[in-house]
């Protein structure tokens, strides 16, 4: 799959932001705690979009794939 190396990528970084968050909360005492949250959420929200840009080219690319093979045997 030539997407391998993004979805590979996409995991490592939620990974990491998902550490990142552990330990903002276990660390009350964090001055940037709330805007670190924030930021990490944002970079989630980010990663799922890029995730699901790449779900939707995959469909597209099946569809017409799909589309191409049936015309061909048709």
């Amino acid at each position: 799959m030539p997407n391998n190396g993004l979805e590979q990528k996409n995991y490592a970084e939620i990974e990491r932001l998902e550490t990142l968050l552990q330990t903002l909360r276990e660390s009350a005492s964090t001055a940037r705690e709330t805007e670190a949250i924030r930021e990490i959420g944002l970079e989630i929200a980010l990663a799922v979009r890029e995730v699901g840009a790449m779900l939707i080219n995959v469909g597209w690319a099946q569809s017409f794939a799909a589309a191409r093979d049936s015309q061909e045997a048709g």
